[in-house]
């Protein structure tokens, strides 16, 4: 079977993903605001569940590379290794403490609804992981898992670099700002931003020429009720909700995973979304904000896994260069 054929279908998946990012990049030029007004429930309990946990995947995905970098023997030096596995200790250390804090001060939130649900939901995360990894695996697997690790590093890496640039360059107004009755918007809100005067279509690169209204005065209001008062464009939960996206590359390093590759995909396609429409219903965001977060994430971990079995001829491990000649690698 000639290269050509091999590549079909991930072409027809990439003309089908573009086609779809193109239709609701119009739409979203054209109905943004109006899909927000339709949306707005921040008081929902699906909006409130993904706002406290939709940047999840971000510190699981991270934390999993740290415990994988861990166990790794990089040198043949046994005190090397060791200095190696301390300071990756001490990395999950901190990616664990990170984790409890910034996700510890959703808990304690008096109006959180079900937060029961939270806690079940952390302690069974922390049980699997405790179980699932260090010296339970085999030293092969581990060995494979260091791709992993490493694509996990780059696409999280790649994607929160690239959103945060955006978000600077954009520097577009959320539309709970401008919302009466939203805490996040300024006790002057009808005098400086009547009928959403604020807002900015997503083709429109703010930094570069700032909107006239936007004085000293306008910005300092909203930045006073809204530290991410001009942080909307991309929407940051929808890159952390993408990092899932990470996924992708397991059946190609573990055979016994192939035939679930669907799964591997529509995983993260779903989570993603779901975490994506919970910004719209929370006025964090536009579509146009998710629609760009979520594929940021999506095409560099498409990209990165392209590179990962094409081009990095350094790769030992069985299932990858199997792919050179089989046709679910495509």
């Amino acid at each position: 079977m000639n290269k050509n054929t091999k590549i079909k279908p991930a072409f027809i998946g990439v003309i089908i993903s573009i086609t779809i990012f193109i239709i609701l990049a119009i739409i979203s030029a054209f109905f943004d605001l109006a899909i927000n007004k339709a949306l707005y429930n921040p008081e929902h309990s699906f909006g409130q569940y993904f706002a406290n946990t939709g940047e999840l995947p971000l510190f699981i995905f991270g934390l999993a590379a740290c415990i994988i970098l861990y166990y790794q023997n990089f040198f043949a030096d046994k005190k090397k290794n060791m200095a190696t596995k301390v300071i990756f200790a001490i990395l999950t250390f901190a990616g664990c403490f990170i984790t409890l804090y910034y996700f510890g001060k959703r808990f304690t939130k008096e109006d959180l609804l079900y937060p029961l649900l939270y806690m079940v939901m952390f302690s069974i995360f922390f049980t699997i992981l405790c179980l699932v990894c260090g010296k339970v695996l085999s030293q092969d697997t581990m060995n494979k898992l260091l791709w992993f690790a490493l694509f996990i590093i780059i696409v999280l890496a790649l994607s929160n670099i690239l959103v945060q640039v955006f978000k600077v360059l954009w520097d577009r107004q959320r539309f709970r700002t401008m919302t009466e009755g939203n805490p996040n918007a300024p006790a002057l809100l009808a005098e400086l931003c009547p009928n959403y005067k604020g807002f900015t279509p997503w083709y429109k690169i703010n930094l570069f020429k700032q909107p006239e209204y936007r004085t000293d005065s306008y910005r300092l209001a909203f930045l006073e009720a809204d530290d991410d008062a001009f942080k909307s464009f991309p929407s940051g939960h929808t890159v952390a909700a993408s990092a899932s996206f990470s996924l992708i590359i397991l059946p190609d390093i573990f055979d016994k995973f192939k035939r679930y590759r669907v799964f591997f995909w529509a995983v993260p396609i779903v989570y993603t979304l779901l975490v994506g429409i919970s910004r719209i219903v929370v006025a964090a965001h536009y579509l146009s904000d998710v629609l760009f977060g979520g594929y940021i994430g999506f095409a560099i971990a498409s990209l990165t896994r392209i590179v990962f079995l094409k081009k990095i001829n350094f790769f030992k491990i069985k299932p990858f260069s199997e792919c050179e000649t089989s046709e679910s690698c495509a």
